[in-house]
């Protein structure tokens, strides 16, 4: 190994809590720990550490040796000189679940340039000579595997990519071996399914020949869509015998769902799509086994997929489904970009469908969190204001604002729509419209009762719910000042029980915010009842009906009237002797 490849890296840690990070590459070891004793002498809580780098070049890979180390805090790892061990020793180990999931992982970008999955790798020898002709990717496949298992493994990584580089080499070879003689069991694209898998199925190492042979007929496919539409058919043709045909059915489930373990297989699996949200409701909609919702109409493949599902034949797909599913929620994008209100309606929609549907695949915490995030995104200043582009009037700008909420999830989104439904409250040209808007006063205050009840309705924290309750008040107080409504109603020429009932009646039927609305109103009820014209009134036979109701009515609304911020009163009561 010539000196050339070699150099020497100075790391540095400023103090405890810091990362280590590099300083400076050097070419001679004399003047890289000479400028670690430099740094050291300026850091007095720092460490420093120096590294031998040679580069391996039968390998390909730079070996690293910490040959220094100072300071407070040591580097240098417990020196690890185990031989290593991997789980898979064999190339018939990589056709296992685990193994595929790993190659899928550190290979993702090949595979899906070559519109390829892990189960066809390993069974067609053109695609192995592909990826051994491409050189760096499948080195840096290897060198990822062996990092990983240097972590948790007895050895370093030099031996781990010895072991891994070997067991590679191993099942390419394999893969050419089988196909120079003839090991791979002919599947022409003309063939049914149930004939060239019967005679396999009654086979010794039917599951490897089967897979062989079905990775050889999806390699007369170009892309995903052609896979998952050849996959999809051998469903309809099936071996007449159960277990052979349950067997037969694991397979075609395992080979759909590698190719749904990639972005663009699951793309080729919902078709062409107006928008992201087009693409999220299909999907859900093959998740659920939906296969006669309206929106899989144009989808050929997803709707026979969601048939599959429906039935329960395909387990591994369904999950796999799932996965890109969430993974496609989590992406900062809109789903509806053209409609905000659209983008609210589908999410609410998919919510639902997702958790009657979600089972073991879909765990509730994990679609908790997902639609949080969604949610958060329709709190976006920019999102609210077009959600609430179009309305005519402040009011139906608080109304869109509380329908919101129905449709959020997440206690922080609720809070901070809370803050927007405040701030349209106490606008302005909101206290203008609701004080001296268009309309009968008293039209105007059954808007604000029905806001507030709306609010009180919902599933706001209790502290942002009571601000709302006192918002929707004051403005009911100001709008009560301005038009002296309950002045007109308490010294109307009606007797004066008649007028107590009146004011009493508003309270209590919504037609005032509960507040100081309400107990205003109910102060006038009483001073007119407890009056020397109330009391005189009482005392008439005929007021029996009367003063029941009053009572009836001021019992019911005690409770109610109070906000979070006030404490009721006691009910009211009606001497004994006035109704004498």
């Amino acid at each position: 190994m010539g000196a050339q490849n070699v150099h020497f890296e100075v790391f540095v840690k400023r103090h405890v809590k810091d990362a280590w990070a590099m300083a400076e590459a050097r070419d001679s070891r004399d003047e890289a720990l000479k400028l670690a004793a430099a740094l050291l002498a300026g850091l007095p809580k720092g460490s420093v550490r120096v590294t031998k780098e040679a580069f391996d070049a039968e390998l390909r890979v730079f070996r690293s040796v910490c040959i220094h180390e100072a300071g407070a805090e040591r580097f240098i790892d417990e020196e690890k000189t185990g031989d290593g061990s991997l789980p898979c020793l064999t190339p018939e180990d990589l056709g296992n679940p685990a193994a595929r999931e790993t190659i899928q992982r550190v290979l993702a970008e090949w595979l899906e340039r070559k519109q390829a999955i892990p189960l066809e790798l390993l069974h067609r020898p053109d695609l192995a000579e592909d990826l051994e002709g491409s050189g760096a990717e499948l080195q840096h496949a290897v060198q990822k595997v062996a990092v990983a298992s240097t972590q948790k493994g007895d050895s370093t990584v030099h031996a781990y990519v010895r072991q891994l580089s070997e067991l590679v080499q191993k099942a390419l070879d394999r893969a050419y071996e089988d196909g120079k003689k003839g090991r791979i069991p002919p599947f022409p694209k003309t063939a049914q399914f149930s004939a060239v898998a019967g005679p396999i199925l009654s086979a010794k190492g039917r599951r490897e020949k089967l897979r062989a042979a079905m990775a050889a007929r999806l390699g007369e496919e170009h892309g995903y869509a052609g896979k998952l539409a050849a996959l999809l058919g051998f469903t309809d043709d099936l071996p007449a015998e159960a277990e052979a045909r349950a067997f037969a059915l694991e397979e075609i489930d395992a080979f759909i769902a590698e190719i749904l373990a990639f972005e663009a297989g699951v793309r080729a699996l919902a078709g062409p799509c107006a928008d992201p949200g087009e693409e999220a409701e299909r999907l859900t909609n093959v998740f659920d086994g939906s296969a006669q919702a309206a929106c899989l109409a144009a989808a050929p493949l997803a709707r026979k997929m969601a048939a599959l599902v429906a039935d329960g034949r395909a387990p591994h797909a369904r999950t796999a489904i799932a996965h890109r599913l969430m993974e496609e929620l989590r992406k900062p994008r809109r789903l509806r970009p053209s409609s905000v209100q659209g983008e609210v309606k589908l999410c609410r929609a998919l919510a639902q469908k997702l958790v009657m549907a979600g089972g073991a695949d879909l765990a509730p915490e994990t679609l908790q969190a997902v639609f949080a995030q969604r949610s958060a995104r329709l709190l976006h200043p920019e999102a609210v204001t077009e959600f609430l582009d179009g309305a005519a009037t402040p009011d139906e700008e608080l109304h869109r604002l509380l329908a919101l909420e129905e449709n959020l999830v997440g206690a922080q989104n609720k809070k901070k729509l809370a803050a927007y439904v405040r701030a349209a409250a106490t606008a302005h040209k909101t206290e203008s419209w609701f004080v001296r808007g268009p309309g009968k006063a008293l039209e105007r205050l059954a808007r604000l009762g029905a806001l507030q009840k709306r609010a009180s309705r919902g599933h706001f924290p209790p502290e942002d719910a009571a601000d709302l309750m006192r918002a929707f008040d004051a403005l009911g107080v100001k709008l009560l000042s301005a038009s002296r409504i309950l002045e007109a109603l308490a010294n109307g020429p009606q007797p004066a029980l008649d007028r107590a009932a009146a004011l009493l009646r508003l309270a209590a039927g919504g037609a005032l915010p509960h507040g100081e609305c309400a107990d205003d109103a109910r102060r006038r009820a009483l001073a007119l009842v407890r009056g020397e014209t109330g009391q005189a009134e009482a005392r008439a036979p005929e007021a029996r009906a009367r003063l029941e109701e009053i009572q009836a009515l001021m019992a019911g609304l005690t409770p109610a009237a109070a906000t979070p911020a006030t404490e009721p009163e006691p009910p009211a009561e009606i001497e004994p002797g006035a109704a004498a």
